[in-house]
């Protein structure tokens, strides 16, 4: 099934197609295990009467009417598609891929259509109705897919249709809904450092995904969320920066820290980065006026990834990063320089395969470009490279060069 957002000026044209196609012939075409596509649309809005209209508007002056009109037209932009969005997949055209060649959703301009059930895929066409100005939408296709629309939707302040929620997921919404505004990313936070009391502000600034901090590493440890005895144990890593000494909270910088492949140390100047968030379930305590816990409710919320790493290895990815995006350079020039990379020239490899898929060699070329711009980016950020994986050969047979494979 797919996923669609459309457009009101389609819809008369959409009713005569369908008034023309017998009910019986959709319902054997599911039978036979035919697909239909989910979608995303703006809802289509009835027209007031006449009398409903005020006797008498107000008058608006020659430029009122026309900043009025380029506001509007701003919020309506039907190909408006958010920066993240475009950095996440790769388009051709009006359709949109993931870096391994799978179709993600299409975009139609009046609508946003997609087979996928992926919650990424989904949260991304809430994001470009949002962009768009759809304050109210229309969802249709499988119950999956309009569960999980009618939920990022709402998250993002958008009405939406076609999905009809029970009083239990309405009531967890509202608790996730709660849980993002008061903890901004979740259960990560960034504070501007302890006050005159040693605790930290109230409601820290959380940091965005793309955000990269730079500092001397002060310290780094568990402790409860936010120092509060009665919140569940987090990691705090410490980073004395130009703007002054910042905390930085989530579980997974024990991790990072462990992963890390330069090993800093404390007085060691790092970068860290949040590179993608992950959906995932906390219990959360609710307590009486004694501050005894009387009972837990599982609440869904969102995990950081991080990476942290000494300052100079961002430097060296960022050479790696202009080599692979210099597309005169050859794979085996390129992986003498960084051996690092020809698990990223193998993907490469990869890419221009599933770019035989396009009969257009435009689009040919614009897929494996954009895969080569999306490789490339994800190492600039510090992202875990792509490994080599080889297949055993017989004895008889040597195993090519990884460099080998890249060309």
């Amino acid at each position: 099934m797919a996923n669609e957002i459309d457009e009101p000026a389609k819809n008369t044209r959409r009713r005569r197609e369908r008034k023309s196609v017998p009910p019986a012939a959709g319902k054997a075409a599911d039978a036979a295990g035919g697909e239909r596509e989910n979608s995303i649309r703006p809802s289509r809005r009835k027209a007031r009467a006449a009398s409903e209209k005020p006797a008498k508007e107000p008058a608006q002056s020659a430029a009122a009417l026309a900043a009025g009109s380029a506001a509007q037209a701003a919020q309506t932009d039907p190909r408006v598609v958010p920066e993240h969005i475009h950095r996440r997949f790769v388009a051709v055209g009006h359709r949109y891929y993931f870096a391994d060649g799978a179709h993600a959703f299409t975009d139609r301009g009046s609508r946003l259509t997609t087979r996928s059930e992926n919650t990424e895929v989904i949260k991304s066409l809430i994001a470009i109705a949002e962009a768009r100005g759809w304050t109210e939408i229309t969802v249709s296709g499988t119950a999956r897919f309009r569960k999980e629309a009618w939920a990022a939707a709402s998250v993002a302040g958008l009405n939406a249709r076609g999905f009809r929620p029970t009083e239990l997921e309405r009531g967890q919404l509202a608790r996730t809904i709660a849980r993002e505004r008061g903890r901004g990313e979740g259960e990560e936070a960034l504070s501007a450092g302890p006050r005159s009391n040693d605790r930290p502000p109230t409601a820290p600034d959380a940091p965005s995904r793309d955000r990269f901090i730079i500092g001397r590493l002060v310290e780094h440890g568990p402790a409860p969320y936010r120092h509060d005895p009665h919140e569940r144990m987090s990691y705090v890593v410490k980073l004395e920066t130009p703007g002054g000494v910042r905390e930085i909270w989530g579980v997974d910088l024990q991790r990072a820290l462990k992963e890390s492949l330069t090993s800093p140390k404390t007085g060691d100047e790092v970068g860290l980065r949040a590179v993608r968030r992950e959906a995932v379930k906390v219990p959360v305590a609710e307590r009486d006026e004694d501050g005894t816990v009387v009972r837990e409710t599982p609440l869904d919320t969102h995990r950081n990834h991080w990476i942290l790493e000494k300052r100079e290895f961002f430097a060296e990815r960022a050479a790696a990063a202009l080599t692979v995006r210099d597309a005169g350079i050859d794979p085996k020039e390129a992986s003498r320089r960084h051996p690092e990379l020809v698990g990223t020239y193998l993907q490469m490899r990869a890419a221009e395969l599933a770019a035989k898929q396009f009969r257009d060699p435009q689009d040919r070329a614009t897929f494996v470009a954009r895969i080569r711009a999306a490789l490339a980016e994800r190492i600039a950020r510090g992202e875990p490279l792509n490994p080599v994986r080889l297949r055993e050969r017989s004895p008889a047979r040597s195993a090519p060069t990884p460099v080998e494979l890249a060309r």
